[in-house]
């Protein structure tokens, strides 16, 4: 993201314990990018946005238990803060209420990708509100 705009998404698989996974297929863009090395860097030193940062935080954590990932910004926190009354917390119904559902053809809720998409709204809307 840059000056409020998402400008790339990327895309890596790894199963629950937080290893790559799906090492022998080909992903999205065609090619293995399933290896520490790669998507490492893309994290490191930068601020990292999830909604209710535990499973992140974990996958991250098991994959690089030496790594410091961080700082943390959790939408979930911010938005419980800013509007301390809201009937739910869920990434979805925040994102319906506030009019930032991502239009991601061919995905939806609880995909990866789509969800990220839906944080980073989420955290544009809250940070601009």
């Amino acid at each position: 993201m840059r000056d409020g705009v998402i400008v790339e998404t990327r895309e890596f698989f790894f199963d629950v314990e937080g290893a790559p996974a799906r090492a022998h297929e080909r992903d999205a863009l065609g090619t293995l990018q399933t290896s520490f090395e790669v998507w490492s860097p893309l994290l490191e030193d930068r601020r990292l946005v999830a909604h209710n940062i535990a499973c992140e935080r974990t996958i991250l954590t098991r994959t690089a238990p030496l790594t410091k990932w961080g700082p943390w910004v959790d939408t979930m926190k911010l938005a419980k803060a800013r509007y301390p009354r809201l009937p739910s917390y869920a990434l979805g119904d925040l994102c319906t209420m506030f009019g930032c559902v991502p239009q991601l053809d061919g995905r939806t809720w609880h995909d990866g990708l789509y969800d990220a998409v839906a944080c980073a709204n989420l955290a544009l809307f809250l940070a601009l509100s």
